[in-house]
């Protein structure tokens, strides 16, 4: 039966199916500026992710292949395989892959049901408990897609250790804070400074580096999955709006402590959480007023967490306090669906 009234929509497994192709100018730009470990951390973050959500669903007695085959699992996987450094090793990611599938996912009662977003909850425990590894990413590589490459992102991810990388004299790369994390420890040893040249002339920041590249092209499957319809454009504008306009407040205020919000747009995980994280339809608001306040106060999130806080980026915790604001938001706004009046409230 036709209903000329309801327009066509995607299912669970087209719109997963349509973020994955999203994706992958990122995978690309990552593996052309930091090498074949990328496609590999990706492909462990979907083995292990898939393992534990079909443990979960025979525990559970639950149909494997519905819930294998409608893609959510693949999304999250990949969008951990981007967010994380490249220097993360095998045993982490399947640390993180727990958490986000068994615990913020199947702990809720499963897709569609989790009030918390997968992929930042795994984000945030690997940077909660390893922040040292979590704030080190290697150097721009140039072997991109040889088999020295192979070699060395193997190497990297299953028989690399602390030890080893202390003891080698010969490294294959060489680990480096990202911008944002280098310009907010200058910023505090300018505090303590009374030379501004000193810190900041003698030793200046790359300001358009490789993660420039990395957020353009997640900017670029934003637009993909605008223009498909795939995701809300409330969210990602609100999102971009405010933290452009309390970045532009405090750049103008304190240029010396603080990027320009330009800068502040093209970093860090600043497009991948406005087209990718923040517009997850399970955890966001059901309304369009709700996307838009969703959005503003992630954006306000992020500014805070970057500027005043010891972590150089603050999108999956930005995120995650969103998602537990959502129920307030959508009781704030007391909406209904079409057709159904609206409660009133003793």
């Amino acid at each position: 039966m036709n209903f000329p009234y309801i327009y066509n929509t995607y299912n669970v497994k087209n719109i997963m199916f349509f973020v994955l192709i999203a994706s992958i100018p990122a995978i690309l730009t990552e593996c052309y500026f930091f090498g074949m470990v990328i496609l590999i951390q990706i492909f462990l973050f979907i083995v292990c992710s898939l393992l534990f959500e079909i443990i979960i669903l025979k525990i559970c007695c639950k149909n494997i292949k519905n819930n294998i085959l409608d893609n959510s699992t693949l999304v999250t996987a990949v969008l951990l395989g981007l967010s994380i450094p490249s220097t993360l090793t095998w045993w982490m990611i399947i640390f993180s892959s727990f958490f986000a599938i068994v615990i913020s996912k199947f702990l809720y009662g499963g897709l569609g049901q989790n009030i918390f977003n997968p992929a930042m909850v795994g984000y945030a425990v690997l940077l909660i408990s390893f922040p040292l590894d979590m704030s080190s990413y290697h150097t721009e590589s140039t072997k991109l897609f040889s088999l020295d490459d192979l070699k060395t992102s193997i190497n990297k991810i299953f028989f690399q250790t602390k030890k080893n990388v202390i003891l080698d004299q010969n490294p294959d790369i060489f680990t480096q804070a990202t911008p944002l994390n280098d310009f907010k420890n200058k910023s505090r040893i300018f505090y303590h400074t009374t030379s501004e040249n000193k810190i900041f002339n003698n030793e200046k920041i790359t300001v358009f580096s490789s993660w420039n590249y990395v957020n353009i092209s997640f900017l670029l499957g934003g637009i993909f999955l605008l223009y498909k319809k795939i995701i809300c454009w409330r969210i990602p504008f609100s999102f971009l709006f405010s933290l452009f306009c309390f970045c532009t407040c405090s750049f103008l205020f304190s240029k010396n402590f603080i990027f320009s919000p330009f800068f502040h747009l093209f970093s860090g995980g600043t497009m991948i959480c406005a087209f990718f994280i923040a517009t997850d339809p399970v955890t966001t608001s059901h309304s369009n007023i709700g996307k838009t306040i969703f959005g503003l106060i992630i954006g306000f999130l992020v500014f805070i967490i970057r500027t005043y806080s010891d972590y150089p980026d603050g999108v999956a915790f930005s995120v995650l306090l969103g998602n537990m604001l959502v129920p307030l938001i959508d009781d704030f706004l007391n909406t209904s669906g079409y057709g159904h009046k609206k409660y009133e409230k003793f």
